[in-house]
């Protein structure tokens, strides 16, 4: 009875911290709002979230598709995380949005490009290193909720990119139940 208890105690152990730090092992919760908002990126304080409630099919051609999604800013409570090490449960607030984000997709190539300002469609090169000023991961993580919220299926899945790295982290599609 005790080695039960043991391996059920470690198998808790292991599983608690990753609930608590949210989407892909970081401090922010993983979804808002009744998981309607996912986060695609989170960092310094904010975290972006994709409305998987908005998302909207422009072109269905396949392999080709075109989707756009809402994805808004959110402001979380500093003083919270100075007290818990986490913002998962403290108070936030909607800092910016919606700004619609518009991706194209090739689905058997697995090759994404976003609109950018001045309706200019830019490649994102799964096999480049982007930076977080590139858009990274905001940019494939939010494609990627896109697809998901449209198709309720995984667009890169196990797809590797840039150093061998897959392109969406597991916890990713966890987050978003694929």
């Amino acid at each position: 009875m005790k080695k039960i208890f043991l391996l059920v105690f470690a198998v808790v152990s292991l599983l608690l911290p990753n609930a608590n730090v949210g989407a892909w092992g970081s401090p922010y919760p993983g979804t808002l709002y009744d998981g309607n908002y996912v986060l695609v990126s989170g960092r310094m304080g904010g975290g972006q979230y994709a409305d998987m409630s908005s998302r909207a099919v422009e072109l269905y051609n396949p392999p080709y598709y075109q989707i756009a999604i809402n994805v808004v800013s959110i402001e979380f409570s500093e003083d919270y995380y100075r007290a818990h090490g986490t913002y998962v449960g403290g108070p936030y607030k909607v800092h910016s949005g919606p700004g619609v984000m518009r991706f194209r997709y090739n689905y058997n190539t697995k090759a994404i490009w976003v609109l950018r300002s001045g309706g200019v469609w830019k490649y994102w090169d799964i096999h480049q290193a982007h930076t977080t000023a590139d858009g990274h991961p905001f940019i494939p993580y939010s494609a990627e909720a896109a697809f998901a919220a449209a198709y309720n299926m995984r667009f890169f899945g196990s797809t590797t990119g840039y150093g061998g790295n897959r392109v969406i982290s597991e916890d990713f599609y966890r987050v978003l139940g694929l």
